[in-house]
């Protein structure tokens, strides 16, 4: 499990999860919407220009096919009939010719060009573009065409087939349609999209936030009382058990001499308090160590002294199970660290009695402390049980316990390791482990130091 620090750690990584579900999920509903939206624009705009050239090439070949009777040539009457057709053999393509010209179509976005069967142009109305030579596909009466003139602009042209009153081909008339405005025009649509978009996005940011503070706040609330619960009920838990463990004193030393038989009853209503009162103290402990305010009071602290003690107070029980301690320290070189002396005893405390419990007779424990530069590494290592893959991922958990064929019977809480991993994370070190089934563990804690 993890302190206060680590725990408030995850429930703001989880904000941001979510956070980043909910605005991935908005930005790409609001990206598709936006390209559906861009998308249709784009075709009604190009749709509408269609319809136009249609609607012009149609109404001028109408209107001119049944008197064109020669195939390749105009006749003249059709120059006074539109007195802007210029001839392709005149001079009438240059800007300042083609002022007075544009009467007929009414804008200067529109050209219409007669071409022969041979693809040569014989007259041309408007302004017409410098545009390449467009292969003709003599099996359609129809052809559209996008085309882009030497100064990149860009033109949408339809090419009609005409034929003489004797359904012979006489050539093609060809309408095309600036689309410079068009493409400004949806040009802005695009980048009124993309602000509109972006603006959206920021609103729905936020807005995933604050939601996802909302969902998460039952959780951290949850997590909150369950904390205060587990602090109240260890708090209120104290008391009889301290009864509890005078009565059986007393009933010890008053009713013993009336029945013998009684001490061993009591000796058993003895342990199993013990046993409680060791769990109720270790929650009260992790309690303190998950508030919020929960982180210590540093000041510099013998290391080398603190583990000394701690491998001769261990010596007596490791030795009444046949269990040789090793120490590797230099007591020579002292070690400090900046940290809570009572809470570094208890880390070290709780990883050797760890090591002894799970190391069956006979075997080794060694506890070793080192320095070096800014790095200070304390380990403890047995010959032990060893853990399994799978359990190392959650050993550290509160109440858990490896289920094992191998594991030697222990009376445990299940709270050791978490104490240790909350304890460890409050003073901003790293707690690693390496163990193989049958040949033992090793715990390893290191702490950076100022230098």
């Amino acid at each position: 499990m993890e302190t206060a620090i680590n725990v408030d750690r995850l429930f703001k990584r989880k904000r941001w999860w979510l956070t980043s579900i909910y605005a991935s999920v908005m930005g790409c509903t609001l990206g598709l919407v936006g390209y559906t939206f861009e998308q249709i624009i784009t075709n009604l705009s190009y749709q509408a220009v269609r319809k136009e050239v249609s609607s012009l090439a149609t109404n001028l070949h109408d209107s001119i096919e049944y008197q064109l009777t020669i195939p390749g040539e105009l006749p003249k009457n059709l120059y006074n009939q539109i007195p802007d057709l210029c001839p392709i053999d005149l001079d009438c393509q240059t800007k300042r010719n083609q002022t007075h010209r544009l009467a007929t179509l009414n804008s200067q976005d529109y050209y219409v060009s007669f071409v022969d069967v041979l693809g040569n142009p014989r007259a041309t109305l408007g302004l017409y573009p410098d545009l390449p030579k467009i292969e003709l596909r003599l099996s359609t009466k129809l052809q559209w065409d996008y085309l882009r003139d030497l100064s990149d602009k860009n033109y949408l042209q339809i090419t009609v087939e005409i034929h003489t009153p004797q359904d012979r081909v006489w050539g093609y008339l060809r309408v095309g349609h600036n689309l410079t405005d068009v493409e400004e025009y949806l040009d802005k649509v695009r980048l009124f999209l993309i602000i509109s978009i972006a603006i959206i996005g920021c609103i729905v940011a936020f807005a995933s936030w604050y939601l996802a503070g909302l969902a998460m706040h039952p959780l951290s609330q949850s997590y909150q009382q369950m904390q205060q619960f587990t602090a109240d009920a260890a708090h209120e838990l104290r008391t009889p058990l301290a009864t509890l463990q005078i009565t059986i004193e007393n009933g010890r030393a008053d009713y013993q001499h009336l029945d013998p038989s009684l001490d061993s009853w009591l000796e058993k209503i003895e342990r199993q308090n013990i046993r409680i009162a060791n769990l109720v103290n270790d929650l009260l402990f992790l309690s303190s160590l998950d508030r919020p305010n929960s982180k210590p009071i540093l000041e510099p602290c013998y290391l080398t002294e603190i583990v000394l003690d701690l491998i001769e107070e261990f010596a007596v029980p490791a030795t009444a199970k046949s269990i040789e301690i090793i120490s590797d320290i230099d007591p020579d070189l002292p070690i400090y660290i900046d940290g809570n002396s009572e809470q570094l005893y208890r880390m070290g405390a709780n990883l050797i009695d760890n090591a002894i419990k799970y190391t069956p007779t006979g075997g080794r424990v060694t506890v070793s402390l080192h320095s070096n530069v800014n790095v200070i590494s304390f380990q403890v290592k047995d010959t032990g049980i060893g853990i399994s893959n799978s359990d190392k991922e959650r050993i550290f958990d509160r109440f858990y316990r490896a289920e094992s064929k191998s594991a030697l019977p222990q009376h445990s809480t299940g709270l050791g390791l978490a104490i240790v991993k909350s304890i460890v994370d409050l003073h901003g070190g790293q707690l690693t482990v390496r163990s193989q089934i049958g040949k033992g563990s090793v715990f390893t804690v290191k702490f950076i130091t100022s230098l």
